[in-house]
């Protein structure tokens, strides 16, 4: 990127969006933990599948409460600080259910881990609108949120594999040791741009002359009334979208290896191989359409709501693939329908 008086501008934002985006990935590898681990959790504490939905929900329902607290938690008191308190204590969930000795102490590991994963994307997405200018800001939202999908595609088979090795505690306990890890990448090198020393004045004018979320934190403590944007008919729109986006991706992010194992009679190894492949492709597209696409669409003077819009209806018209998965009989035809599914559903999220 060219700077307006011809100097080459910095690119120390997109340092920024890798961390974030290694933070999603390691986020969802505690989450998919559970799903690779069914089996063992089964042999270990007897759990039914039953059992498994009320312990895949212990996740869900503090993550999902927790939404609105932690949007206003970030205008208060920052990426920064909320990122920081979030990844230690999704950290301590994962070294809590490595622990663990009764299915009551797994239960309330995924509750913490439900509590501490709840900021990532609200923080996310409040830092990409910090650090970026509105025609970048497709790919660099696309550059974490593919994240969520590379994640199962990469950390199912690994998780499986050195769960098979070294038993499933370590697999949690080693999820623990990589998100203290992001922990420290996180503490050392986030800052928002007013705070970065190492952020050049060029980038500086650049991401605010882009049109970059002002830094505000007073202003944005204060924030609209929830009544207000309750009665925004895009909020509503928004919510109903995530609400069946979520419904499809915590469906197939909890249930997708012990699915195609049973219904479709594959083994265990092979099952979490085929489980991957959706995810792999999910995350592909996100970026190239997503992210790759939509910006340079944007960049070069396509009307961005009218972008965001077809990328969205496209996205979600091919998310109705996931009715495909009823009629296969294989599992290479399970994983094609799959596949289109959730690469749509993720190229709308942009």
């Amino acid at each position: 990127m060219i700077h307006s008086d011809g100097v080459r501008v910095p690119r120390r934002r997109w340092g920024i969006a890798l961390l974030l985006g290694f933070g999603v990935l390691v986020n969802y590898f505690d989450r998919v933990n559970l799903s690779v681990s069914q089996q063992a959790l089964t042999d270990a504490f007897g759990i039914s599948a039953v059992t498994f939905g009320y312990l895949s929900s212990f996740y869900n329902l503090p993550y999902a409460a927790l939404q609105l607290p932690c949007g206003l938690l970030l205008d208060r008191f920052g990426v920064k600080r909320i990122g920081r308190i979030s990844t230690i204590l999704w950290s301590a969930a994962s070294f809590a259910a490595a622990i663990a000795t009764r299915i009551e102490g797994l239960f309330a590991a995924r509750f913490l881990l439900g509590i501490g994963e709840a900021p990532t994307f609200p923080a996310n997405a409040k830092a990409v609108g910090y650090w970026f200018p509105q025609e970048e800001r497709s790919l660099a939202t696309a550059m974490f949120d593919s994240a969520a999908k590379f994640a199962p595609g990469i950390g199912m088979p690994l998780i499986w594999i050195f769960g098979l090795r070294f038993g499933w505690r370590w697999s949690f306990a080693a999820t623990g040791v990589v998100s203290l890890i992001y922990f420290a990448l996180f503490y050392l090198f986030y800052r928002n741009p007013s705070e970065d020393k190492k952020l050049s004045d060029a980038e500086r004018e650049f991401i605010a002359r882009g049109g970059a979320q002002p830094e505000d934190r007073a202003q944005a403590a204060k924030g609209a009334p929830l009544g207000y944007l309750l009665r925004q008919p895009k909020v509503w729109g928004l919510v109903l979208g995530f609400a069946s986006y979520n419904y499809t991706f915590y469906l197939l992010l909890s249930w997708l290896p012990s699915y195609i194992s049973s219904a479709l009679h594959v083994d265990l190894l092979h099952s979490v191989i085929y489980a991957g492949v959706p995810w792999l492709f999910a995350g592909l597209i996100d970026v190239l359409i997503g992210g790759l696409l939509v910006d340079s669409l944007i960049q070069r003077g396509w009307n961005p709501v009218r972008v965001r819009q077809v990328v969205l209806i496209g996205g979600t018209a091919l998310g109705l693939g996931i009715f495909g998965v009823t009629r296969s009989v294989s599992p290479i035809a399970a994983v094609f329908w799959i596949s289109v599914s959730i690469g749509g559903l993720s190229i709308s999220r942009q």
